[in-house]
């Protein structure tokens, strides 16, 4: 699942109208989502300051910053309108900060993790969903992640699964939410030598935990 870039986040942020594919991936999104969130939230919060509420520097401070501009650019940094500028000057900075949290935490997601094992998921049924889960490692605790496509309407939701070999004992992971990808944290102790089989199931909003026994996909983690 490709994330939203941190540039157009934060552009998000300060007001300029998403795309279709942004917008729709930010309602899909809870990462992505609550990083805007987050900038959103910084954003308001510098537009909300007064300029009184701000210290205006010294004119030898905004000198040297208009002196080390100039000789980056090449470009004449004018003095005046210094006061005007400050609210954006803190606006930019503070998103700035943002951003940069941002851009770590994508790069840390852009790290590759360990792989431990892979299944292709097959349709059950008369289902034609298809996928892959894969055990990967990341900062040394087990995830379990799940892609699939092809899955059918539902009025209720899609819950993963660990089944034994035998389906005679299961344990509930958690749902694919509104999309159809989704990493979750594998139980500590659970051994996949003992729950080798991932099952994607479709679940109704009727309050039992239970497996509905409608499974869509399936498949045995390699010993």
């Amino acid at each position: 699942m490709a994330h939203c870039e941190p540039q157009t986040l934060s552009l998000i942020a300060l007001g300029e109208q998403p795309s279709a594919e942004d917008a729709m991936h930010l309602v899909t999104c809870d990462t992505c989502r609550r990083d805007w969130e987050s900038m959103r939230a910084t954003v308001d919060v510098a537009r909300d300051l007064d300029d009184d509420e701000l210290i205006t520097p010294p004119d030898h401070v905004w000198a040297a910053i208009a002196e080390e501009i100039s000789a980056d650019s090449g470009t004449l940094v004018p003095m005046r309108s210094r006061r005007r500028a400050a609210p954006w000057i803190a606006l930019a900075a503070a998103v700035g900060v943002v951003l940069g949290g941002v851009v770590g935490a994508s790069l840390m997601r852009s790290a590759p993790p360990e792989i431990v094992a892979s299944v292709a998921l097959e349709p059950l049924a008369d289902y034609s969903a298809t996928g892959m889960a894969t055990v990967e490692v990341v900062d040394g605790s087990e995830m379990l992640a799940v892609d699939v496509s092809g899955l059918p309407a539902t009025d209720g939701y899609f819950e993963v699964w660990l089944l034994a070999p035998d389906a005679s004992s299961m344990i509930a992971l958690g749902t694919l939410g509104a999309g159809e990808s989704t990493v979750l944290p594998l139980p500590a102790g659970v051994s996949l030598a003992n729950y080798p089989v991932v099952d994607i199931s479709a679940e109704p909003y009727d309050g039992n935990p239970a497996h509905s026994t409608d499974s869509i996909v399936r498949g045995t983690l390699p010993a």
